[in-house]
């Protein structure tokens, strides 16, 4: 025993002084050397105070305290490198990590840890083994957290991607001189197709690329650069960019495919994505050229849910599914020559054998419809005359028609309650009634008296409706002046009340107005008449209209969606003033109201109007009115409208088909999904998915117990995370209000 041991104190005393000191000390052994052998089992007092005597017995009694090192005191993590670089999307590289813990005396060594990783979308790790492996398919910072000895430690990966596709097998030497193009090409300039300063969400198709000025044999790269997580080259030549169908040769596209568009999406959320293009000419020329540029921005935002629209030229409604680009028939109108089940309220007397307008196939013909923001029901106009008929109501989940309404009525637009139970039907001679949608019934209201009324629109809080008023024209489709005005909406009778003038009447016609997700602000359509497209005598005309947006406060200042109109001034004069319909997403994401509108306007190279005047033979002139085909397009527009035009160049709206005239694009939300299916768990990308109101790590589930995140349900600004970054609740829905 050493000599400062009192060998006369109780051996309890002994243990308890050792203990104190060895806790306050860390019984650092001399040398602070760095050990490789792993933890040791942590030794009581006595055992030490045995090992001091040399009375242990090494049988009996584990080795001292961590090899002599003391108790840890912190966790850390190395790594290799704080970047991994992914240059082959489908063979990312992989990088072991370790935990190295540093103990009381100021040694450390690597010991075994747990592992997480908060963003397994852009890299996975073993739990065990903290081997790191990025996804291939996002790129940005994962944060991981190594768990050992009760401890834990934290760290930041850079997960980036800088990869090329040689889509056209160039040379080398083709490769390398595209890639250190200086001189400015003359020839092509400029991208025909998408805007520049497009805003994009994630979630939906790629755009496709348009330019003029290609050429047989020539090569090209488009590189894609979101700096610091993302960076593509792709490498084409003019025969995988030349179109199809009798499209000038001069027309260059080239669309991404969908993963890599997915991946530069979800890489770069709320950041700019520059475009270049570079062009070396075939034959014997070796000087390669800059070429097109410009910059697009990808929102923060995932665009879920539906559009439903209406193909004119088919005389039937779709739906968009905005995940998959695919359209489909919303419903079965069911057969015209009968008057089928359900059977209208009067169809007692049918005209003759034939008693719908057939849509060219056999089908009733359904035109103007509108949809519930919660997209369990649609209601359209079944036609049994021209245009107009009965008002006919569908569940959307089943696609059942469950009533239809007087076969005789005349209605030409509708309107629906978020939740689908009521509608307002405007009638072809400007009169509105509210209707049960259940039996499709009149219920009387304070609208009966009125007249002059057109293009009825809820909010989506469904406590106001919004519409034109004063309306001096022959319908409430083409009608030449109007004003804006809103009623309150209570679930009882009379129903309306509070007429509000927001915009007084004028010259201009006020058509198809459409509430902001928080109910707050209006968009419109405003021209010359609210028609998109119509005949006089043996005249070919169109109106001549474009989007705005007002406070849905009376007396409001007007706001011109010019960026929406004409992207940065740059339409050609023909494609000027061709703005229809916008109707609003019933959620904001991203910090941006998402606008749909109708518009016949050129589309790249792919729809492109000759600009001539009318044919010889009395036929319409080739303008875009009647030469291209009504398109859905949708444009960002800033959810903090201030004074300025908020809105930002739109895109086509990808999967319509371009062969049809599609107009009236209703968003809705998909039908909501359970917290769990019996195939199990539903997914989902943000909470409004959910009926639950609740998305965790893409999953349905009940309500959590903690803070709303955006996109899920909330009462008020206070249930949601992160306000101080201008998360406020929105409808029922937490949303970014700052642009991202």
């Amino acid at each position: 025993m050493p000599a400062f041991i009192d060998s006369r104190l109780p051996a309890s005393i002994i243990a308890f002084g050792l203990a104190g000191c060895l806790a306050a000390c860390g019984a650092a052994s001399p040398g602070g050397t760095t050990s490789d052998a792993g933890t040791r089992p942590v030794t009581d007092a006595r055992s030490v105070v045995a090992h001091e005597a040399g009375t242990e017995d090494a049988a009996t009694h584990p080795p001292p305290l961590n090899g002599g090192h003391g108790a840890p005191q912190s966790l850390s993590i190395t790594r290799a490198s704080s970047t991994l670089t992914v240059t082959d999307a489908a063979s990312p590289p992989a990088e072991t990590l370790k935990a190295l813990v540093t103990y009381s005396d100021h040694t450390t060594e690597s010991v075994s840890a747990s592992w997480m990783v908060d963003r397994p979308a852009i890299a996975g790790v073993g739990p065990a083994s903290g081997a790191l492996t990025p996804t291939g398919s996002t790129f940005g910072l994962v944060t991981v957290t190594a768990a050992a000895l009760g401890l834990t430690a934290t760290t930041t990966v850079a997960v980036a991607f800088d990869g090329a596709m040689n889509v056209g097998a160039l040379s080398a030497a083709d490769q390398t001189a595209l890639s250190a193009a200086t001189a400015a090409d003359t020839l092509v300039t400029s991208f025909a197709y998408p805007y520049d300063s497009t805003v994009f969400p994630r979630g939906l198709l790629p755009p496709e690329q348009m330019w003029n000025g290609a050429a047989t044999g020539d090569a090209y790269s488009i590189q894609y650069s979101a700096p610091p997580y993302f960076n593509l080259v792709v490498y084409v030549m003019s025969s995988d960019v030349a179109p199809d169908g009798g499209v000038p040769a001069t027309a260059g596209r080239f669309t991404l495919p969908i993963a890599m568009w997915n991946s530069l999406a979800s890489s770069a959320p709320g950041a700019d994505v520059s475009v270049q293009l570079h062009r070396l000419p075939g034959g014997s020329e070796t000087t390669a050229y800059v070429s097109a540029a410009q910059t697009w921005h990808i929102a923060d935002a995932d665009l879920a849910g539906l559009v439903y629209y209406w193909a004119v030229n088919e005389g039937e409604i779709y739906k968009l599914d905005l995940t998959t680009g695919t359209a489909s028939a919303a419903f079965d109108a069911g057969a015209a020559d009968a008057m089928g089940t359900p059977a209208p309220l009067d169809a007692s007397v049918p005209p003759d054998a034939s008693p719908w307008v057939s849509s060219g196939t056999g089908q009733r013909c359904v035109a103007c419809h509108a949809v519930s923001k919660n997209g369990n029901k649609l209601t359209g106009v079944f036609a049994s005359n021209s245009a107009a008929g009965p008002l006919g109501f569908v569940d959307t989940a089943s696609g059942a028609v469950r009533a239809i309404g007087e076969y005789r009525d005349t209605a030409a637009l509708a309107t629906l309650t978020p939740d689908g139970g009521r509608a307002v039907e405007n009638r072809d001679r400007m009169t509105m009634q509210l209707v049960d949608t259940a039996t499709a019934a009149h219920i009387p209201s304070a609208l009966d008296d009125a007249g002059k009324l057109c293009d009825p629109m809820f909010s989506p809080d469904g406590r106001r409706l919004a519409l034109a008023t004063e309306c001096t024209g022959d319908s409430p489709v083409q009608f030449t002046a109007s004003a804006l005005t809103t009623y309150t909406y209570t679930d009882s009778p009379p129903y309306f009340a509070d007429a509000a003038t927001v915009l007084p009447k004028a010259d201009p016609a006020i058509a198809y107005p459409s509430f902001s997700p928080d109910s707050q602000y209006i968009f419109f359509q405003r021209g010359d008449t609210s028609r998109a497209k119509y005949t006089e005598g043996s005249l070919y005309l169109h109106g001549l209209d474009d989007l705005w947006v007002t406070s849905a406060a009376p007396g409001s200042t007007p706001i011109e969606l010019s960026n929406a109109n004409n992207p940065g001034g740059t339409l050609a004069t023909q494609n000027l003033h061709l703005n229809y319909a916008p109707t609003v997403n019933p959620i904001s994401a991203g910090g941006y109201f998402w606008v749909v509108f109708t518009s016949p306007r050129d589309y790249g190279n792919e729809m492109v109007a000759s600009g001539k005047p009318p044919r010889t033979d009395g036929g319409p002139p080739q303008d875009p009115t009647y030469s291209n085909r009504k398109q859905l397009w949708v444009t960002a527009v800033d959810a903090n409208i201030g004074t300025k035009d908020p809105s930002h160049p739109p895109f086509w709206l990808p999967g319509q088909n371009p062969g049809s005239a599609n107009m009236f694009g209703y968003w809705a939300l998909a039908p909501c999904k359970a917290d769990a299916v019996d195939a199990g768990a539903a997914s989902c990308s943000a909470g409004f998915e959910c009926c639950s109101g609740f998305c965790r790590d893409n999953t349905c589930v009940a309500n959590p117990g903690d803070c709303s995140q955006i996109g899920e349900a909330c009462s008020s600004s206070a249930d949601c995370c992160n306000g101080s970054s201008g998360v406020t609740c929105s409808d029922g829905v937490c949303s970014q209000s700052t642009a991202k």
